[in-house]
């Protein structure tokens, strides 16, 4: 801890750092831009973070407004470099970040939430099958679940988002689509396991359809004794139409705002001299925030105030969407709740998160305190840099969806326009949409997704 409290030498040698505009100041007028599908503004609010801290979602958003502009390849060579700066975030050593201790998070570079960065893959996933190359679509699928492993394998807290079900989901309609059945059973087997670790941590059930996904593809593999028992879904590979798979990403997911809490240092507290002694001060300190009666009788010398994220979440108005096409309908099926991956991964994070908050509030207090024993106006100064610095790491992936939900139906061969009715908790349409030319090949699937931010 002391060799830490030494940093206090180049405290107003980081003054700049405060300079650096927060990604999320912009993100009001960003997603209202971007609901208005005013691209173009939208991504000029993203230039100063081309090349500072948050480049990584410079490179996200940029690919997810290219995804949305149709321009597949311009968003996979986004989401391409997003990924390689993201696996080198991964791996880069806490020690490299000491600046942060004595500023705040936002000088260091934004490493992403997991599931943004599973949602990467998501996104490449459909970039490549909208340009006819089913095998990269499925590479990247296959891609997510992987990095969610890797990433809970070294988490330093006890990760509940380590496998996303819906991206099993996809990965085994894929594979059905392209007639590689054993590995479409695999997904859908894999799907429907997370999916019931889904209900536990998230409350999300898996959709109806992956049942008789699952029973349709054990009924072609010959996996069921008594197939006249079973109750399939009726199969898509017809000669007359096919199955068009709507993927319906609704709202906007959880933004981050700060929130300031003061937790107390009181006289007994001695943490100078031992070894682990910021990593330990700051543990104990943090714990106070959950039992704020921890303190007995001691008194209070200090009240050390931190900044941390919260979620703010916005619910959209859209519960369902209703499509229609060639005078069929159907209403889509929640299958990903982002904004609930987000609030418990949160929660997931919190404890370590705050004791490193702390473990900045105890450096710049103690540096501080230093200061003024040597100097009144000095110690002024010190304190009113850290006031000035202190701010919590408010940064996401602001344009991704609060949810996405699955909408299927069979459809003659031929040429069809798809409408879209978005339908509120009571039923009422409060927007439609519409996409023209959807193909519909005989004996084939297609995907389509659809946007709408209400």
């Amino acid at each position: 801890m002391k060799n830490l409290f030494k940093l206090q030498s180049g405290l107003l040698l980081c003054v700049f750092f405060t300079g650096c505009a927060t990604y999320t100041h912009n993100a009001v007028s960003f997603r209202s831009s971007l609901a208005g599908g005013h691209y173009e503004t939208a991504l000029q609010t993203l230039g100063k973070a081309r090349k500072g801290p948050a480049r990584l979602l410079y490179l996200m958003e940029n690919g997810l407004i290219s995804h949305y502009r149709g321009e597949y390849r311009a968003s996979n060579r986004y989401f391409e470099v997003a990924e390689r700066l993201s696996d080198r975030l991964f791996t880069r050593s806490l020690s490299r970040e000491a600046a942060s201790l004595i500023t705040n998070d936002q000088v260091r570079a934004y490493r992403g939430e997991e599931f943004e960065l599973a949602f990467i893959n998501y996104y490449r996933a459909l970039n490549y099958w909208y340009l006819d190359e089913p095998e990269e679509a499925l590479v990247e699928c296959r891609k997510a679940n992987l990095k969610l492993d890797r990433y809970a394998a070294r988490a330093d807290y006890d990760a509940t988002y380590r496998n996303d079900a819906f991206i099993h989901y996809i990965t085994g309609l894929i594979y059905e689509a392209t007639g590689e059945l054993n590995d479409a059973y695999v997904s859908y087997r894999n799907a429907l396991d997370a999916y019931e670790t889904y209900h536990e941590a998230f409350g999300l059930e898996a959709p109806d359809a992956l049942g008789r996904d699952l029973r349709r593809v054990e009924m072609a593999l010959d996996f069921v004794d008594n197939p006249e028992e079973s109750v399939a879904a009726s199969d898509w590979r017809s000669t007359t139409g096919g199955e068009l798979i709507v993927f319906s990403e609704i709202g906007f997911v959880p933004h981050k705002v700060q929130e300031e809490i003061s937790l107390p240092i009181y006289e007994g507290d001695d943490f100078a001299g031992k070894k682990d002694g910021l990593d330990r001060a700051s543990r104990k300190i943090a714990y106070r925030h959950f039992k704020p009666h921890y303190a007995g009788k001691s008194k209070v010398k200090y009240w050390l105030r931190v900044a941390l994220p919260a979620y703010e979440d916005a619910s959209p108005g859209t519960q369902t969407i209703r499509v229609s096409a060639a005078g069929r309908q159907t209403t889509t099926t929640l299958a990903e709740d982002l904004s609930a991956i987000a609030w418990q991964t949160f929660q997931d994070k919190q404890p370590s998160m705050l004791a490193r908050t702390v473990a900045r509030g105890l450096v710049k207090y103690s540096a501080s305190v230093k200061a003024e024993e040597k100097n009144k106006v000095l110690g002024f100064i010190v304190n009113l840099f850290s006031a000035a610095t202190e701010a919590a790491d408010t940064r996401s992936w602001v344009s991704l969806p609060h949810n996405v939900q699955i909408g299927r139906l069979n459809l003659p061969a031929g040429t069809h326009t798809l409408t879209l009715e978005s339908l509120d908790s009571r039923g009422r349409v409060i927007e439609t949409g519409t996409i023209s030319n959807i193909q519909i090949r005989p004996g084939t699937r297609t995907f389509v997704n659809y946007r709408t931010y209400k």
